[in-house]
């Protein structure tokens, strides 16, 4: 049996003004080629979030000249890779009590950390080894909702990207330097 399976992939300067085409050209694929490649048209407008949500954060964090981004299609699946050489992932967790900077120390392995939450949602990462890890979206109880207008952060794009995507996940590749953020997009049903 034959498995389908598509790449794209476009190159960019990591400044904001290039972004929007970028984001454009990405999103503007997607539609011209849909006949062939089967992507929804009710998950176009969250791959177009999550696109400009990585973007932004590359442009913001990277510190390299240029990135690569790569649109992976299947029968079931459109994953969104988006790879550079520049700084790897740092983020602080636990409401800023501690900080976690890829690769990974032995002893922040396989847990769980609270990045970011704004008042209704929470947003996690979950450390799987030294060099990889994934983000996902937990539903918190009732809680006050002017916390998302006074807590919004720099992690509010990562919250939006996990809660638009499948699958949201991070790995540093300690002897190339590569930072590759994927975002999955299931559609299989």
């Amino acid at each position: 049996m034959k498995t389908y399976n598509h790449k794209k992939s476009f190159i960019f300067h990591n400044k904001a003004e290039g972004l929007a085409s970028v984001v454009r050209s990405c999103v503007e694929y997607i539609e011209e080629q849909n006949e062939f490649l089967g992507v929804p048209i009710a998950m176009h407008s969250k791959i177009k979030w999550a696109i400009t949500e990585l973007l932004i954060n590359g442009a913001k964090h990277s510190g390299s000249e240029k990135s690569r981004l790569n649109l992976i299609f299947t029968e079931t699946s459109l994953t969104i890779e988006k790879e550079d050489y520049g700084n790897p992932l740092g983020l602080k967790v636990d409401e800023g009590t501690r900080r976690l900077q890829w690769p990974l120390p032995e002893n922040v392995l396989n847990q769980q950390f609270e990045v970011y939450r704004n008042g209704m949602d929470s947003l996690r990462v979950y450390t799987e080894d030294e060099k990889s890890a994934f983000f996902i979206v937990e539903e918190m109880e009732d809680e006050e909702m002017p916390l998302l207008l006074v807590n919004t952060s720099e992690h509010f794009g990562l919250m939006i990207i996990a809660k638009a995507s499948s699958r949201f996940t991070y790995a540093f590749e300690s002897k190339t330097g590569k930072n590759i953020f994927s975002i999955q997009f299931d559609y299989s049903g």
